[in-house]
C-alpha cells in the first residue's frame, strides 16, 4: 500500500468513527415529566385543532344560510319587476280592447317592449346585436343564408330570434339569415328573370 493510500485509509476511519451509525431501534429516554409535558400539549394541539374545525363548520353553514338569503332576495326582486312589465302589458292590451288606432297599441306594445328590456338590462341581460353585424359564430347562430349583393357576405341580414347576453356572456345566440354572394347559376337565373319582367 503507497503512502496515499494509507493516509486515506486513515482519514476513511477518523470520519467512520466520528459519525458513529445510528440504531434505528434504540430506544428515546425521556423523564416522566417530559412525557407528561408532551402529553399535555399533544391534548392542548387536538383541543385547537377540534375548535378550528368547528369554527369552520360554523362559518360553512352561515356562508350557505347567508348565500340562500341573498338568492332569495335577488329573485324575488327580479319577479317584481318582472310584474311591473307584466302590469304594463295588461294595461296595453286593455287599451287594445278600447281603442281602434293601429297606430296607438303599436306605440303601446313598443313601450311595453321597453319597459322591459329596461328591466333586463338592470340585472344585466342586454339583447345581441346582430342586424346588419359580421356574422360572429360566438354570438350568433345562422339558420339561412340569403344570396344578396346588397351588403358583403357573412353580414347577418335579417334575425330570426334575438339572442341574449347576460353579464356579458352569452345567454343565448341570435338565430340569423347570413348574406352570401350569389354564385353564377343563381346570377344568371335571377337577371334573366328581371328580364322577362
Amino acid at each position: 500500500m503507497s503512502g496515499e493510500e494509507e493516509e486515506d485509509e486513515i482519514e476513511r476511519g477518523d470520519r467512520e468513527d466520528s459519525n458513529p451509525p445510528v440504531d434505528a431501534h434504540a430506544r428515546l429516554e425521556i423523564t416522566p415529566e417530559e412525557f407528561e409535558k408532551a402529553l399535555r400539549e399533544k391534548e392542548e394541539y387536538l383541543e385547537i385543532a377540534r375548535r378550528a374545525r368547528a369554527d369552520y363548520q360554523n362559518l360553512k353553514r352561515h356562508m350557505e344560510v347567508q348565500g340562500q338569503a341573498i338568492r332569495a332576495e335577488a329573485e324575488q326582486r327580479f319577479a317584481l319587476d318582472m310584474i311591473a312589465v307584466l302590469d304594463d302589458l295588461e294595461r296595453a292590451i286593455e287599451h287594445v280592447r278600447t281603442t281602434d288606432s293601429v297606430r296607438a297599441v303599436v306605440k303601446g306594445i313598443t313601450l311595453v317592449r321597453e319597459n322591459f328590456l329596461a328591466a333586463l338590462a338592470h340585472y344585466g341581460i342586454t339583447p345581441v346585436e346582430a342586424k346588419g353585424e359580421r356574422f360572429d359564430h360566438n354570438l350568433h347562430h345562422a339558420i339561412a343564408e340569403q344570396p344578396t349583393e346588397d351588403v358583403p357576405a357573412g353580414t347577418v341580414v335579417a334575425v330570426a330570434q334575438t339572442g341574449y347576453l347576460a353579464d356579458g356572456k352569452l345567454l343565448r345566440p341570435a338565430q340569423v339569415v347570413v348574406a352570401r354572394p350569389f354564385d353564377n347559376s343563381e346570377g344568371k337565373e335571377t337577371r334573366e328573370e328581371e328580364t322577362e319582367e
